[in-house]
C-alpha cells in the first residue's frame, strides 16, 4: 500500500495514518517547503516510520508523479490556502490508482462565529453581528484576492462528485473542545494549558498590505476592522483574568470536514 500526503508540512497526517500501513506500507510526503520536509522526516524517524517514509519537493497543483501510483492520496488543511483548489483535486485524482481513495481534510468555515461560548465574553447582538460581518467579509476578500478559501470544505463533495469519484462521503468534526472548573479531567487540563500558552504569546497584529487587500476585496471598512480588533484584545484580557482566577469556562466546535471518494 502506498500513501501520499500532498502538502504534508510537518507530516502530521502521514504519521497519523502511517502506523496503520506498517510494516509493509510506503509513505510519501510532498511539500514545496524543504525545511518543513526536513522536520517531517525527523518526526517520522522519531516515531519509527523512517524506513517507510520518503519526501519529495513539489507543488500539489503540479505533482512530480506518474498517474495511477498511490492507493491513498490525502491533503490535510491544504486546500484552504490554495488559489486553485480544484486544480489540486485534479492532481490528487490523477496520481491515485483505480479503486484508490482520495481524501481531503479541511475547513468549512463561512465566516460566522460558529458554535462557541465562554463565560468571560458575552457580546450583545450588535457586537455579534459586527464580528460576523468582519469574518464573512474578510473570508470573501481572502478568496477574491487568491489567498485561499476558508469555506473550501463546503465545495469539495460536489467537486468530487462532478469528477466521477464513487461513494463520495463527508463527515464533520464532531469534537467539542471545552473546559469548566475545577478542570478535573486530563483532557480539560491539556486544553487549559494550551489556551494559557497561546495567551502568553505576545502577538502584536499590524495591519499589512495583505489585510488591506482583503478588506477592500470583501467590502470591509478599516474602521470596522479596527473596532473588531480592539474587541478581540479586550476579550483576550478578560480570558486571562478568568483563567488566573480559576473561573474560566468555554465550549466550542469547529467547522472542519473530512471528504473522500474512490477513483473508478
Amino acid at each position: 500500500m502506498k500513501l501520499l500526503d500532498a502538502g504534508c508540512g510537518f507530516g502530521h497526517a502521514m504519521r497519523a495514518w502511517g502506523r496503520y500501513y506498517m510494516p509493509r506500507g510506503e509513505l510519501v510526503g510532498l511539500d514545496r517547503d524543504r525545511k518543513l520536509l526536513a522536520q517531517a522526516a525527523r518526526f517520522c524517524n522519531n516515531e519509527g516510520l523512517g524506513k517507510a517514509a520518503r519526501f519529495v519537493t513539489g507543488d500539489i497543483c503540479s505533482m512530480p508523479f506518474e498517474g495511477n501510483v498511490f492507493d491513498v492520496v490525502l491533503a490535510h488543511v491544504v486546500f484552504c490556502h490554495l488559489a486553485e483548489p480544484e486544480k489540486a483535486l485534479d492532481e490528487m485524482i490523477r496520481v491515485t490508482r483505480r479503486g484508490g481513495c482520495v481524501a481531503v481534510f479541511d475547513n468549512a468555515w463561512t465566516g460566522g462565529s460558529g458554535s462557541s461560548w465562554n463565560n468571560w465574553n458575552e457580546p450583545s447582538v450588535a457586537e455579534r453581528l459586527a464580528q460576523d460581518e468582519v469574518g464573512i467579509r474578510m473570508t470573501a476578500g481572502r478568496r477574491a484576492v487568491g489567498f485561499g478559501d476558508w469555506s473550501v470544505g463546503c465545495h469539495l463533495p460536489s467537486w468530487m462528485e462532478a469528477r466521477g469519484l464513487r461513494n463520495v462521503g463527508a463527515r464533520a468534526n464532531e469534537r467539542v473542545v471545552w473546559i469548566a472548573p475545577p478542570y478535573r479531567s486530563p483532557e480539560q487540563q491539556t486544553v487549559l494549558r494550551n489556551m494559557k500558552e497561546r495567551l502568553r504569546e505576545k502577538v502584536r497584529h499590524r495591519v499589512d498590505k495583505s489585510d488591506v487587500e482583503q478588506m477592500r476585496a470583501g467590502g470591509l471598512s478599516r474602521a470596522k476592522f479596527d473596532r473588531n480588533h480592539k474587541r478581540s484584545r479586550e476579550h483576550g484580557r478578560a480570558s486571562r483574568k478568568a483563567m488566573k482566577n480559576g473561573t474560566a469556562a468555554s465550549a466550542a466546535s469547529y467547522p472542519f470536514w473530512c471528504m473522500w471518494g474512490f477513483k473508478p
